[in-house]
């Protein structure tokens, strides 16, 4: 009964890893890495220099797009998505101010 236990154990164990992909070989690249921790990534094109993100929890205004775009851009709404244009493979850092409490941020990632 004790061995039973024990290799229903290392099955969900097994199965739990195979879940998280441990087991997968191959593929592509992770298009950015580190991501945002704010933005959802979406999709990145470094043949169009285009980078589409998803807007977080909160109402924000975007005051740098990172690839030398500045301004007072939104509000974006929760779940909006954003599509910047120009840019570059690399390291990118998008400054935002969150609506309602006037506090400014910044988020970055590196797209491969």
């Amino acid at each position: 009964m004790t061995y039973g236990w024990a290799i229903l154990v290392i099955i969900a164990v097994i199965a739990a890893l195979y879940a998280m992909g441990v087991f997968k070989i191959g593929g592509t690249a992770v298009p950015c890495s580190p991501c945002f921790s704010y933005f959802a990534f979406v999709d990145y094109s470094s043949t169009a220099s285009t980078l589409v993100i998803r807007n977080g929890p909160r109402t924000i205004n975007i005051t740098d797009f990172g690839n030398g775009t500045t301004g007072n851009f939104g509000p974006y709404t929760p779940g909006d998505t954003i599509t910047i244009t120009g840019v570059s493979p690399g390291s990118i850092t998008i400054s935002y101010i969150d609506v309602d409490s006037g506090l400014s941020h910044t988020d970055s990632a590196t797209l491969h």
